[in-house]
């Protein structure tokens, strides 16, 4: 059974998520997709947007706080057809913003697929961050 398979899909709300509404200002980014962090929320937003972009869909199946400063989100989706499972953990600071966040992505071939296909759509400043077509094709 798959982590996203124990819960059912929830409602979807509308808007921002809760941690990216929420984003400080001098945020990290860590994710599987990515080969280094983003850093600010400037940045950190515009690769986002991106991403979204790519997600044929995103049934979420978790979206909360989970203990002491830490808010999680697991949801499916689909990239190109191919089945996608995300893992978001984000601290949320004294303030109520999330300063660090780290994004999950799974199975390795589906993250494989967005790192390739993020590098084609970010500005070219942000495309050193992903896998270029031929190192996400060498599995």
């Amino acid at each position: 059974m798959k982590f996203n398979d124990t819960a059912p899909v929830m409602t979807p709300e509308g808007g921002l998520p809760f941690w990216l509404a929420r984003l400080a200002e001098d945020a990290t980014l860590e994710a599987t997709v990515l080969k280094r962090p983003v850093e600010g929320r400037a940045d950190i937003m515009a690769v986002i947007r991106h991403a979204v972009s790519l997600y044929e869909f995103q049934h979420h199946s978790y979206k909360g706080m989970i203990g002491n400063g830490l808010y999680m989100e697991s949801y499916r989706s689909q990239i190109q057809g191919m089945p996608i499972e995300t893992l978001l953990i984000a601290h949320v600071n004294e303030q109520g913003e999330a300063d660090a966040v780290v994004i999950n992505h799974r199975p390795l071939d589906a993250a494989m697929l967005f790192s390739k296909l993020m590098g084609e759509r970010v500005e070219e400043r942000f495309r050193d961050l992903y896998l270029t077509g031929s190192q996400a094709d060498s599995e």
